[in-house]
């Protein structure tokens, strides 16, 4: 999951902006964090303003330009994270976490919990895999009743494939670094290039500068651009 730098709340006439309805954040965020889903990374022009705190939890924040990312509307959706009730404490969240380190992702478009974590690091990021569902794919026995319109799982594969055979032809000198990273933009899924690119610095590189919104502490730019905590103070779970 990419891990997110939320602009400072938009001044509107010198003031804070007022978003009522919270729907009119749409344009700030996409300029902040562009068009993608901040839990499954699909690309998409039709997202959601989604409340972190749903207004159910907290009425006061409906409005609240801190309590806002963009979601796909299955990730947002009633089988999902919807309206749950929401701990920032102990649930990894892209705007606050390093989520590129709390997860995995693999060929066939699966997603799983980094299994290099433990303790409260662990929980934190299944919290949220839970909260959102990222790992519901056919074949898992977690979610026996998993809907046939949740696809989010189909278009990570589609990614990942695309990456895969772009790939040979980037190592064969064929497709240079931006050319990839503008193939990625097209489709989404960070994640999943940063994964698939991993040995390739210049990729990763563009991939950290060139999705807006990407919160570029989280990266080690002297080291490769190796995901690092992005929490350190935090011994607990740094992540």
């Amino acid at each position: 999951m990419r891990p997110v730098k939320k602009s400072p709340w938009p001044q509107d006439n010198g003031g804070t902006k007022i978003y009522n309805p919270h729907s009119i954040a749409k344009t700030d965020l996409e300029q902040n964090l562009d068009y993608f889903c901040s839990y499954c990374e699909v690309y998409s022009s039709d997202l959601e303003v989604e409340h972190i705190i749903s207004q159910d939890q907290d009425s006061t924040l409906v409005h609240n330009w801190n309590n806002f990312l963009l979601a796909c509307g299955r990730c947002n959706g009633r089988d999902n994270k919807t309206n749950k009730p929401v701990n920032l404490t102990v649930t990894h969240f892209p705007h606050i976490n390093n989520t590129y380190i709390s997860f995995t992702y693999k060929e066939g478009g699966y997603v799983a919990v980094n299994p290099a974590l433990s303790g409260k690091s662990l929980a934190n990021a299944t919290n949220m895999l839970d909260l959102v569902g990222l790992d519901k794919i056919p074949g898992n026995p977690k979610y026996p009743n998993l809907k046939p319109n949740d696809t989010r799982w189909r278009h990570r594969r589609t990614a990942w494939e695309w990456a895969k055979n772009l790939l040979v032809k980037f190592e064969a000198g064929d497709l240079t670094a931006q050319q990839i990273v503008d193939f990625a933009q097209q489709r989404g899924f960070f994640s999943v290039w940063f994964t698939v690119y991993r040995a390739h610095s210049s990729v990763k590189q563009l991939l950290i500068q060139t999705f807006a919104g990407t919160a570029q502490n989280c990266f080690d730019a002297a080291n490769d651009y190796e995901p690092i905590f992005r929490n350190p103070q935090i011994v607990a779970d740094p992540i």
